[in-house]
């Protein structure tokens, strides 16, 4: 199969699984959704075929784009009256991520550049593209984040509960 009539049908199988994703109403439908169904459908082919480089800087400009486009100057207000926590937010986590790759790393179980985008917290989509371009694996930064994704999706209400009678 030619790579441009490869590219349709999982464009095609994509576009199936993200509006299926939307339908199912979780978060993150569209990706998690499109995602599955491009893996399930290249284990159905046994297929190796990856988009070629160039359609990676297609869709880092495409998401570029969309999280620039999802930016509104109130933004500004509401960031300056929480700089601190943001702030402290931020680092904690960034060096949790730290320190969990680098244990991961010692463990043998991954580089380190592949277990710091896989713990760090963020939006799925930039950091398995920022696997990619920085060549560490973004396979597994997708294992990380999916199950991440779908792990507070489904322990979300039950912790949301019990805060809730904590406040």
């Amino acid at each position: 199969m030619n790579n441009f009539i490869t590219l349709i049908l999982y464009v095609c199988v994509g576009f199936v699984g993200g509006f299926c994703g939307l339908k199912v109403k979780i978060p993150a439908g569209a990706i998690i959704g499109s995602m599955l169904a491009v893996i399930a459908f290249k284990l159905y082919l046994s297929s190796n075929w990856e988009l070629p480089k160039y359609y990676g800087f297609i869709i880092q400009v495409m998401i570029g784009i969309l999280v620039g486009a999802a930016f509104h100057p109130s933004l500004l207000q509401t960031f300056h009256k929480l700089i601190i926590p943001v702030i402290v937010s931020s680092v904690v986590l960034v060096a949790t991520g730290l320190i969990i790759s680098f244990i991961f790393h010692k463990l043998g179980l991954m580089d380190m550049g592949t277990g710091y985008l896989g713990t760090s917290p963020g939006a799925m989509s930039v950091l398995i593209v920022l696997a990619d371009s920085t060549k560490d694996n973004p396979a597994i930064v997708t294992c990380f984040h999916l199950f991440r994704v779908i792990f507070v999706i489904l322990t979300a209400p039950i912790i949301l509960k019990f805060v809730s009678k904590l406040g």
